[in-house]
């Protein structure tokens, strides 16, 4: 009964805001699309630094007697993680921020769509492994995170700006408070995905490294 009670809220909700789900989900995707292009198109001497970059971080890998998983790595990503919230609110807070939130989510997709799409050029199936067990298990958490929190703030912007132009005026605490908790959640979501960062992906890397 519980589970069918949120279920149902969530699916509403989502319901409610398709269009702005549906945004976020296509500028991401352009995001990646632009990204993968970018990669493809750096010259010569862009690829080979890049990627003696890399052959250096798994020569480095290598010589480790054992993977490097440390509380600092999981901390620092999950600081990185409620520094990007943070930001997120902020623009949502301000209304006029909401371009840059639109911004954030593509720069977020391109930065992922350049990373994947590089290594998967360079490094062909080897990188496709080391995509899908170093980048994918955290990964797989911040992409929602990140676009729900986004669609949130851009929601409660826009619950703003109604209020300001309404004749008559109505508190929008329940639209605040509905803001804060998707951002909490997305935190705790976001957390969970800075300890796999920390503790799980190195494991991966370390393993993939061998390979190369």
């Amino acid at each position: 009964m519980f589970l069918a009670y949120w279920w149902e809220t969530i699916r509403e909700y989502i319901e409610e805001r398709l269009f702005l789900f549906i945004l976020a989900f296509l500028l991401f995707s352009m995001g990646i699309v632009f990204g993968t292009l970018s990669a493809k198109s750096l010259g010569e001497g862009q690829k080979t630094e890049l990627l003696h970059y890399i052959q250096l971080f798994f020569q480095g890998m290598k010589k480790e007697v054992q993977p490097v998983t440390d509380i600092s790595l999981a901390k620092e990503a999950i600081f990185n993680h409620l520094k990007t919230i943070f930001v997120l609110l902020l623009l949502g807070v301000s209304v006029i921020g909401v371009p840059l939130i639109l911004f954030l989510i593509f720069a977020k997709g391109y930065i992922l769509g350049f990373t994947i799409g590089f290594i998967l050029q360079q490094l062909s199936g080897k990188g496709f492994l080391f995509t899908v067990t170093s980048v994918f298990p955290h990964y797989v958490l911040i992409i929602p995170a990140f676009l729900v929190a986004g669609v949130a703030n851009i929601d409660f912007a826009g619950a703003l700006l109604k209020s300001r132009f309404r004749k008559t005026y109505r508190p929008i605490s329940s639209e605040l408070l509905q803001c804060l908790g998707i951002n909490g959640i997305s935190v705790f979501v976001l957390t969970i995905s800075g300890v796999i960062e920390g503790f799980i992906s190195p494991l991966f890397i370390y393993w993939i490294a061998k390979l190369f």
